[in-house]
């Protein structure tokens, strides 16, 4: 039995066992730009600036807990779709000027399925690709335009 918290932690660190619970923000500024990973949660929050609400997301992702906005105008058809423990790839394609002066994010978001339906990378074996569902397992492609 471990004497102390203390050490609990440095053993846990050491053997890389420690899990980063804090997210890391993303900030979308390069067009290609890209999150991977399962979706977790979503919390509406009040711009400082508009006073409007818009959505801030949790994905869990290779590197770890991520969160990112994609805009309130996105959040009204994206939001709902969006499923816990389904994975997505959401991809900045850059700014877009409206009328206006203004100017809108827009992004790629694809369902790329289930995580307990996503099997194991393994090395040996080929990708079989799904008739039924597409290249790479891909059911459904949003594009949309989110504000900036």
């Amino acid at each position: 039995m471990l004497s102390s918290y203390k050490k609990a932690y440095e053993r846990a660190r050491k053997i890389k066992a420690l899990k980063q619970l804090t997210p890391a923000y993303v900030r979308w500024t390069e067009e290609g730009q890209q999150v991977i990973g399962a979706f977790v949660s979503s919390t509406e929050v009040t711009s400082r600036l508009s006073g409007k609400g818009y959505n801030v997301y949790l994905f869990e992702t290779d590197e770890g807990l991520v969160r990112f906005s994609l805009g309130a105008t996105i959040d009204g058809t994206v939001s709902e779709m969006f499923a816990k423990g389904v994975v997505y790839a959401v991809t900045y394609r850059g700014k877009e000027k409206i009328a206006g002066g203004r100017s809108v994010n827009r992004f790629d978001i694809e369902e790329i399925g289930p995580i307990d339906e996503l099997q194991p990378e393994d090395d040996d074996d080929e990708e079989e690709e799904d008739e039924d569902e597409g290249e790479a397992g891909v059911r459904r492609r949003v594009r949309q335009t989110a504000e900036g």
